[in-house]
């Protein structure tokens, strides 16, 4: 009776390869509507979230190649979105509300009329990714050495914000618009060490009132304190973002090492920075799933000699096996993570995070804890936006294909 629970854990890890591959079938939401008209404010995602149980999966509902997922025929406030149910997978398909130039959707039983707009709707909300798409965020080391910056102000305040005028040193002739920024800490790769970049931390937007070397400035939006020294940069208000989401073509396995606003665990909405970028296959509009680290469990010489032999026999069970234990949750007594330690993590983890932990302890499976949709992507990082959470999202979490 002693080996029993060993023997039923590899049997049920064997029962793993027998199940139906369910990953290509497309799940409708309980309560999927057979009709559902556009309205001011909706994103792509939302009204995927309407339909599917699996937001990230709208161009396979739509049946969209690889083409249309890039460049998309944008849907508008006033379209109606049609649900077909006939066929073996489930289709949208769209009737637009401007046909004939009239703003009028006829739905049974009644008439509804709806303000046409002429911006199409996005694929998740762009007021919130805006900032990050409209100035580099990670940049080499001295990139901004030569940029504009701020040099104080005739008064007495030493911090400014939003309505506060300043004198800044000159800028490029003609530009008027500027990106208050300041440089950040480096991104390294918590596994590998590798330095990724640098990144500038977004502080507001000024105008230029009197230009000139030195010029005169006023701070139209400051989402942080601005200081003397922080940079301007010539802003640029034409950034889009005309992906719609999709899963990777290739493989990809990397951590969260950053969260804009300075969280160690962060939430719905809120950009997060992953160590993959263009080099590894990403691209904006990808889709992956976040899983935080199984816990740990510390076991006897007896039984850790016995979960070796569970290792031999679920060896190649996806999942299935038990792992020497990497949980990237677990802070040295007392210690505390900050935004600015989120590049180098080694010293506030215990030795077992991201390393070999020994023979005497194993580590649980992962569990899937949200999504995130990569909206912005460099040579080795990129930026992704947290769409569905089911609790905090942690820095150094895993994230791969969903």
């Amino acid at each position: 009776m002693e080996g029993f629970p060993v023997r039923q854990l590899v049997l049920s890890l064997a029962l793993l390869l027998a199940m139906p591959a369910l990953a290509d079938t497309l799940q409708l939401q309980d309560n999927a509507p057979d009709k559902y008209v556009v309205v001011k404010g909706d994103t792509l995602w939302d009204i995927s979230g309407h339909f599917l149980k699996d937001p990230w999966r709208w161009p396979q509902i739509w049946n969209m190649n690889r083409e249309e997922i890039k460049n998309p025929h944008w849907i508008y406030p006033g379209d109606l979105i049609v649900l077909d149910r006939s066929g073996a997978e489930p289709r949208l398909s769209l009737v637009k509300g401007s046909q004939g130039n009239l703003p009028t959707v006829k739905l049974s039983p009644g008439m509804r009329t709806t303000e046409i707009s002429d911006v199409g709707i996005p694929p998740i909300p762009i007021r919130v990714i805006h900032p990050f798409l409209s100035q580099p965020r990670v940049v080499p080391l001295g990139a901004l050495d030569d940029a504009s910056f701020i040099l104080g102000s005739n008064t007495d305040r030493y911090v400014l914000g939003t309505g506060d005028d300043a004198i800044a040193t000159g800028g490029k002739p003609g530009v008027t618009h500027w990106n208050i920024l300041r440089p950040g800490h480096a991104l390294t790769d918590p596994v590998t060490g590798e330095l990724l970049g640098y990144e500038v931390i977004y502080l507001g937007d000024a105008r230029t009132l009197v230009e000139g070397a030195p010029q005169k400035i006023r701070i139209t939006n400051a989402v942080e304190e601005i200081l003397p020294h922080d940079k301007l940069v010539a802003a640029d208000d034409s950034a889009t973002f005309e992906y719609i989401p999709h899963a990777p073509d290739k493989e990809i396995n990397g951590r969260i090492i950053s969260a804009y606003g300075g969280l160690t665990d962060s939430g719905v909405y809120q950009t997060v920075v992953i160590n993959r970028g263009s080099r590894d296959g990403l691209e904006p509009g990808h889709v992956l799933a976040v899983y935080r680290e199984g816990m740990a469990a510390t076991l006897t010489k007896d039984e850790a000699d016995r979960m070796k032999w569970v290792n031999e026999k679920s060896a190649g069970v996806p999942e299935g096996g038990a792992w020497l234990y990497s949980d990237v949750r677990c802070l040295n007594q007392y210690s505390k993570v900050t935004y600015d330690q989120a590049a180098d993590v080694r010293d506030n983890f215990r030795g077992t995070c991201l390393g070999d932990s020994g023979e005497n302890a194993v580590k649980m499976p992962d569990a899937k804890s949200g999504l995130v949709m990569v909206y912005r992507v460099y040579d080795s990082v990129s930026y992704a936006l947290i769409m569905q959470s089911d609790g905090p999202v942690y820095l150094l979490d895993t994230v791969r294909n969903p």
